[in-house]
Order: structure tokens, then sequence, then C-alpha cells
């Protein structure tokens, strides 16, 4: 097993391009959207106390996911130009 030096001028790192950010949003939003689903399940019901909670979380958590995909597609999109 090799020996770890320290490198005091950091090592050779690549920077992260706006493509591979623009994948890790449309991820994350496909991710939430998934979530979203089971968010539907409980907005459906009669909770007398925290329907319009519920209701709140799933619409915020749709209007996320949606701006991260949008996001993603555009990041993807100026890198490739």
């Amino acid at each position: 097993m090799g020996r770890i030096d320290y490198d005091p001028e950091g090592g050779d790192y690549k920077p992260v391009t706006e493509h591979e950010t623009g994948a890790t949003f449309l991820v994350v939003g496909v991710i939430m959207l998934i979530a979203a689903l089971g968010w539907l399940m409980f907005v459906g019901w009669d909770i007398r106390a925290g329907n319009h909670f519920m209701q709140g979380l799933f619409y915020g958590d749709v209007g996320i996911a949606l701006f991260l995909i949008v996001l993603g597609f555009i990041k993807k999109k100026r890198q490739r130009i």
C-alpha cells in the first residue's frame, strides 16, 4: 500500500462542469417527484388539523422538483454550446 504524501499545492482536481451539475439537478428533481407520489397519498386523506399543511408540502415538493429539472436541463444545454 502506497504512502499518501501531503501536497501543499493541492491535487490535480478537475472542476465540476455545468453538465455534471445539470445531471445532478435532474436526478434530484426526479427523486423529489417520486417522493411527491408518496405525499399524494396523504394529501387526499381527511386530516382535520393538518390537511392544508400536507397540501403545502406536496405543492412545495412538486414545485421545487420541477424547478430543479428545468434548471438541470438549462445547465446541461449551456455546457454543450
